[in-house]
């Protein structure tokens, strides 16, 4: 549906009263009645309402319009219907916020007798209300016409054209629709950037208003977040005042979910697509995420199965566009560019547009204060002080803030800033060796080498260091073939597809562990040589037990040469493990009482001295089964009289120690 406001200038031979005053509100009363009255004719489908009144005659209305509705159409019916003889002064489309305004001004004109009595009607009345609908974080704009030159340009200008402008064709090569008859097709957008996003949804829907596939000039969008809660009766009401439009779903997800969160998110997710496929032919939706969100992006796919999707994503620039795309961006700045810009830029390579205009951005700070403002040359700035900085970013933040780890932490921090001394010396022309940034992780189950490793690659994102800060785990079975000649494609495989990002090859002594053939030779050999080639732009860590790794790397000496950083993960002490246990149980809304807190202790000091000791695994699976005695105890209680805090209370009785080892042949869990 379509909102408007409309000034008009009434040429009939009356009087519009100006001021409150009985005249006035017997005029209200009667436009009231009148609006009601074409209410009813128009099927229920259109309400056009007096807003308040002007000088000279003048009115302003407010209209809520069905998707099939043609609004100067609907304006004479019900012109005709009061007897006026008007000029329309403008007919501007409106939000729903600017709606919500002018409902409130007419119920206080007593023009409309009560705005939720109004909006009820078309069922809109969640988006009246802000408290029942806080928990949808929404906007709305007007569409910005766009030529098809203009959307063409700004496609190739962004590096977005070779998935989008087949479309664009598609959606100009149609006939246009003078109504409303579905949508043969949605969309799912993804890039790295949000600006690439939204620059390409403001064109997309420019262009499927222009050839008639959408009616509102207004458009919708809606923010999630990753466990966020929602009202579905709030998201179907915005999807009812869409008709005959577009939302767009702007999913926000970083693809690292713990369990909890991700089976909450796919929760979030499944009642979206349910939603979308309601109103999927009154409603055109677009969908979007981050590149890197596969599991979203496969996740919103395997909702979306019976409706049709196209899907954008951004470009990958060669040298040829690369150099193109940097020249535009210098020109756009007014400034020229020079060889130093297209310095990082290869024949033969693929870049994002992430990574290029991170080093236009430098390029560009080292010219002003070098060039532009020649005056500033010799003054020396604070980039010096970047490598005795500790590492930036949230991800640093949530390293330096994990319980325990002080060894590694300690190690990560000096290899980040080792690494920038090494990237200063390169920016400054001084020659050095290119050193390799590969780690060995060694630790026993459950010390957090695995999250400890994607904090790092994040890390090394935040700093320049890596272009895109992701992890890859890989094992054995994922680049061990089980013929000659299958490994090497394998393992460069995995490392094409982790190029920018730290590639985490767990337990790795089990590439060639008991295995002295071929493959597991084969694997160390591809590995050694990738390592070598994608040196800049990659991080490899082995990680594993100590022991087994010290032997992995003795019987390969060309990998032992290659690693830069050793981090050791030490054991947890007891005293760290409830730590641990606190912030896990405090993350769920559960508490301990102060018995149980006592009991923990005992718990992690007999745990330690076992020799499977699992760490942080340990906990999680020790208040995993506390919770499950907590519900079997107090599910035989008196149910209905359970507070809130008995609820969310661990006793000394629900805790629950996980068996380390058989004891007398039994599996179950010890009570304590």
């Amino acid at each position: 549906m379509r909102y408007y406001k409309i000034e008009a200038t009434v040429l009939s031979d009356v009087e519009i009263p100006r001021k409150k005053s009985d005249v006035f509100d017997e005029f209200a009363d009667n436009m009231q009645s009148l609006s009601q009255t074409f209410y009813i004719k128009s099927d229920k489908k259109d309400y056009v309402f007096a807003i308040s009144t002007g000088n000279n005659n003048v009115i302003y209305f407010g209209a809520i319009i069905n998707e099939r509705g043609n609004i100067k159409s609907v304006l004479d019916n019900y012109m005709k219907l009061c007897n006026f003889k008007t000029e329309y002064n403008s007919i501007e489309e409106q939000v729903f916020d600017r709606l919500r305004d002018n409902l409130r001004i007419a119920e206080y004109s007593n023009f409309i007798r009560d705005d939720e009595d109004l909006t009820e009607k078309f069922g809109i009345t969640p988006l009246l209300n802000q408290h029942g609908f806080n928990s949808l974080k929404y906007g709305e704009n007007i569409i910005e016409l766009k030529s098809r030159e203009e959307i063409v340009d700004e496609a190739k200008k962004h590096l977005y054209s070779d998935s989008f402008l087949p479309e664009i064709d598609r959606i100009y090569a149609g006939k246009m629709i003078k109504a409303p008859i579905g949508h043969p097709v949605h969309y799912f957008l993804r890039t790295r950037l949000n600006e690439t996003r939204e620059g390409l949804s403001r064109s997309l829907i420019s262009a499927l208003y222009d050839n008639g596939r959408i009616f509102n000039k207004r458009y919708t969008y809606v923010d999630f977040y990753e466990n966020d809660s929602f009202n579905d009766s709030a998201l179907e009401a915005l999807y009812r005042s869409c008709g005959g439009g577009a939302i767009i779903i702007r999913y926000h997800s970083d693809d690292e979910s713990n369990d909890r969160f991700a089976r909450n998110n796919r929760n979030s997710i499944e009642r979206i697509c349910e939603t979308a496929k309601t109103f999927c032919q009154s409603v055109l939706t677009v969908f979007w995420t981050n590149l890197d969100s596969v599991k979203t992006r496969d996740s919103f796919l395997a909702n979306l199965t019976s409706v049709p999707i196209v899907e954008i994503t951004e470009d990958m620039a060669n040298a040829e566009r690369a150099e193109i795309y940097l020249s535009e961006r210098a020109k756009d700045n007014k400034i020229d560019a020079d060889d130093k810009l297209f310095n990082n830029i290869k024949d033969g390579k693929s870049f994002h547009i992430t990574e290029l205009n991170r080093w236009f951005d430098e390029w560009y700070t080292e010219k002003l204060h070098t060039v532009v403002y020649a005056q500033y040359k010799d003054v020396k700035t604070v980039k010096s002080e970047i490598v005795k900085a500790a590492p930036k970013g949230n991800a640093a933040v949530e390293l330096h803030e994990m319980i325990g780890l002080d060894n590694a932490k300690e190690v990560i921090e000096n290899a980040v800033s080792f690494f920038k001394m090494q990237k200063l010396y390169a920016e400054k022309g001084i020659k050095a060796d290119r050193p390799s940034m590969h780690m060995v992780f060694t630790g026993n189950p459950g010390t957090a080498k695995t999250t400890v490793a994607r904090l790092f690659a994040q890390i090394m994102k935040d700093n320049g260091l890596l272009t895109k800060g992701d992890l890859y785990e890989v094992g054995r079975a994922d680049i061990v073939g089980q013929f000659v000649g299958q490994t090497a494609p394998l393992v460069k495989k995995h490392f094409n597809m982790a190029k920018g990002s730290v590639l985490f090859i767990d337990e790795a002594y089990s590439l060639v562990d008991d295995r002295n053939g071929l493959y597991g030779d084969e694997a160390i050999n591809t590995i050694v040589q990738e390592m070598e080639n994608n040196r800049s732009d990659l991080v490899v860590i082995f990680a594993g037990y100590p022991d087994k790794m010290e032997e992995f790397l003795n019987k390969n000496p060309g990998l032992r040469s290659r690693i830069a950083f050793h981090v050791n993960f030490d054991d947890y002490s007891t005293d760290e493990l409830i730590d641990i246990a606190d912030l896990m149980i405090k993350k769920t809304g559960f508490k301990f009482t102060g018995e149980a807190h006592k009991k923990l202790g005992e718990v992690f000091d007999a745990a330690r001295k076992k020799q499977d000791f699992g760490n942080g695994r340990y906990v999680r699976n020790l208040i995993e089964l506390s919770s499950l005695k907590q519900a079997s105890r107090l599910a035989k209680s008196d149910i209905d009289h359970l507070t809130d805090d008995e609820m969310r209370t661990i006793t000394v009785a629900d805790i629950a120690a996980p068996l380390l080892s058989r004891d007398d042949g039994k599996m179950a869990a010890i009570g304590f």
